[in-house]
């Protein structure tokens, strides 16, 4: 094959099919006022008229309308439906009851690929065994089960709590829906608010009180500051909102289940409040935080905060028990007390024990002597 530039046909002949192409995008997103004449007159040469490939979307030549994101990138759904979880039976029930009406054909989770993958082997482990059900027959509570990986995920970095995601999984295999993980990976928020925390300790003191009573099953006491708030609650809320109209399918119904503090942002940024040039910046967010060669900033959090001040006071309580030792008084002869018989006063016997350090110079100085002569 010979270059563009060599063969002009050839060049105008896919200039003329990418001009084709951009009149349909905007004949489907723009009116026919709107329309530049050399586009909507652009015709496919009938060299290309077999060809069947898609061109990328043609950006420049839609900056003259003011679009949003989700007309542009989704397009039109046939319906959105968003529900909220707000971690009672009741309202898991309410949502997949919805789901069951509604039958979509994408079901996206607030989770990531990894929790869900936590939450498969939470939920085949926890399968109920027969002495459960018999417990429950007979009105006795179950046992309750230990907190998971998953859960402390859940309860200290946000999404839907592994039981959760596995009943709507479970559902949505029943109606044959696709389900997608629209939740930013649980570790590199991690690692982002450990890099946010780690000059920041008295944040890092409020963080670590709400998360022991967040995962103690308690209120927190104090609210998180606005940084921690951004990284955990804002910047997840436009990662999934872009999730959602990047993997939104035209004509589709698109049900969207998250926590309850997520959903009303998450209606607000996918009716339309999530613009242009946000989803732009949320979309280089996503692809530069998922290329981070490393995650070693809870590893530093760690050494900074744990490890260097368990280690710095054990060596000051070493050297402090040095300098102590060095006031003491040396070692002293032990003297020994022989038994008495009834009425008699006991006799002091031979002193026993280490010698003092001048009777040890005295007698290596005998030695010597004796040595000498």
């Amino acid at each position: 094959l010979q270059p563009a530039s060599a063969r002009p046909s050839v060049a105008a002949d896919l200039d003329a099919f990418s001009m084709h192409r951009c009149s349909a995008l905007v004949a489907s997103a723009a009116p026919a006022a709107s329309v530049p004449a050399r586009v909507s007159a652009a015709a496919v040469p009938p060299a290309l008229a077999r060809v069947q490939f898609e061109v990328p979307r043609c950006g420049s030549l839609l900056q003259g309308a003011p679009r949003s994101f989700a007309s542009v990138a989704g397009g039109s759904w046939r319906s959105l439906t968003v529900c909220g979880l707000d971690g009672s039976s009741g309202s898991l029930e309410a949502s997949l009851r919805k789901l069951r009406e509604v039958r979509p054909q994408q079901v996206m989770l607030e989770t990531c690929a990894q929790r869900r993958q936590l939450a498969d082997r939470v939920s085949s482990a926890s399968a109920t065994t027969a002495a459960d059900a018999a417990a429950a027959a007979s009105g006795a509570e179950a046992p309750r089960s230990p907190l998971s990986h998953a859960d402390a995920i859940a309860a200290v970095h946000g999404g839907l709590r592994p039981g959760d995601v596995a009943a709507v999984v479970s559902a949505a295999g029943d109606i044959d829906a696709q389900v997608y993980t629209v939740d930013r990976p649980y570790q590199e928020t991690q690692n982002r608010v450990a890099r946010h925390l780690m000059l920041r300790p008295r944040e890092l003191l409020t963080f670590a009180r709400h998360s022991a009573s967040v995962l103690s099953g308690g209120d927190p006491q104090e609210p998180l500051s606005r940084g921690v708030r951004e990284l955990l609650e804002s910047e997840r809320e436009r990662h999934m909102a872009t999730e959602v109209l990047r993997r939104g399918v035209q004509g589709s119904d698109i049900f969207v289940i998250c926590r309850a503090e997520r959903e009303t942002a998450l209606r607000q940024l996918l009716d339309g409040g999530l613009s242009g040039t946000s989803a732009s910046s949320s979309s280089s967010r996503v692809g530069g935080g998922a290329g981070e060669a490393a995650r070693i900033w809870p590893l530093l959090l760690v050494l900074v905060y744990v490890l260097v001040p368990g280690y710095g006071s054990i060596f000051l309580a070493w050297r402090a028990s040095r300098v102590v030792a060095s006031f003491l008084p040396g070692p002293r002869d032990l003297i020994f007390a022989a038994p008495a018989a009834p009425g008699e006063e006991a006799t002091p016997a031979a002193a026993v024990g280490l010698p003092t350090p001048a009777a040890a110079a005295a007698a290596e100085t005998g030695v010597a002597g004796g040595h000498g002569q």
